[in-house]
């Protein structure tokens, strides 16, 4: 076992090791969107706060019934939109790294794949927001950049749970394959 132990929203590790080379698979986090969800609640209390003054204040002539399904309707769509976007991202947004490449998969209906040789990576950015940091459980986003290939010289892995360890796995076998190569070629 790897010492990447990703774990989806259900408990179930998702980081194995393949015989044969390193096989590290993982998949948005869902405590990524802990935040949204906190924003919403927010919002949910407003509007059913403004719903009981506007009850409270007998305001728009006792039309308590038009004013408590306009707020019924802004709270469907709301958190529908939120269940929505969470569902999509933590089960349509898949990673996996092996010893050479880097694999980003993405899709409901139409299925997205990117692939990027480890050796070709330039740089690599490490990104947690204040939201990140204190309310979605230390998820983060890395940034992987790329000047060979042309198709995507950028790579934004997003909801990454643990992603330090993840930023310096995909570090080091970068700087691994790169020092290969140079005893291999002669060159520095």
């Amino acid at each position: 076992m790897t010492d990447i132990t990703q774990n989806n929203d259900n408990g179930v590790p998702t980081a194995s090791v393949e015989t044969g080379g390193l096989n590290i698979e993982w998949s948005y986090a869902g405590k990524a969107l802990r935040a949204q969800a906190l924003l919403f609640a927010l919002i949910s209390l407003l509007l059913v706060g403004a719903g009981g003054w506007a009850t409270f204040a007998e305001w728009q002539y006792n039309n308590y019934l038009i004013i408590w399904l306009v707020i019924l309707g802004c709270l469907t769509l709301l958190w529908g939109y939120h269940y929505t976007v969470y569902f999509y991202r933590t089960r349509t947004i898949r990673y996996r790294l092996t010893d050479r490449h880097l694999y980003a998969y993405r899709g409901l209906f139409t299925h997205t794949s990117d692939t990027m040789e480890l050796i070709h990576i330039n740089d690599i950015r490490l990104v947690r927001t204040l939201f990140d940091r204190l309310f979605n459980g230390g998820v983060g986003s890395l940034v992987i950049y790329c000047a060979v290939d042309k198709t995507h010289e950028e790579l934004v892995l997003k909801g990454i749970d643990k992603p330090i360890e993840i930023f310096e796995k995909i570090d080091a076998l970068r700087t691994a394959m790169r020092t290969q190569r140079a005893i291999i070629t002669g060159g520095s």
